[in-house]
């Protein structure tokens, strides 16, 4: 019955270092009304993985990871599934790396370091995306 209510958006952080999937997670749960962090993956292999268990509504990529990097895990998550929501994150600042990212599939691009305000106005982007590119999709 109380299903009026937005659902909260369940995301998936990938991301290999521990301190940075802590920093996003804290971020993230300061708007615990509006998301909720379901999982985690320190690489690309782990990412699609989970992504396949869990389903989250986004996912935070990294880029530079071990194993499979964040650019072929966005291709291969957007193969399985081509509605994916997804940000890549790097602290790479160089314009091959979004350009790559973002011809991967990826929705959006944050730098690192980014603020709080950065990580939920590139959240609310790429949902509002999906708002109007995907009716009947839910």
């Amino acid at each position: 019955m109380g299903e009026e209510k937005e659902k909260k958006k369940r995301v998936l952080i990938v991301e290999d270092a521990a301190y940075m999937r802590e920093m996003l997670q804290e971020m993230l749960h300061q708007e615990e009304g509006s998301y909720e962090v379901v999982g985690f993956a320190v690489n690309g292999k782990e990412a699609l993985e989970k992504y396949k268990e869990l389903k989250p509504d986004i996912v935070t990529m990294d880029l530079v990871m071990e194993v499979m990097d964040g650019i072929q895990a966005i291709r291969e998550i957007k193969r399985y599934d081509p509605n994916a929501l997804i940000i890549a994150i790097t602290a790479l600042g160089m314009p091959e790396y979004k350009d790559a990212a973002l011809a991967a599939g990826a929705d959006e691009y944050l730098w690192k370091p980014f603020t709080i305000n950065n990580l939920f106005e590139a959240l609310e982007k790429v949902l509002r995306k999906r708002g109007r590119g995907s009716e009947g999709n839910e």
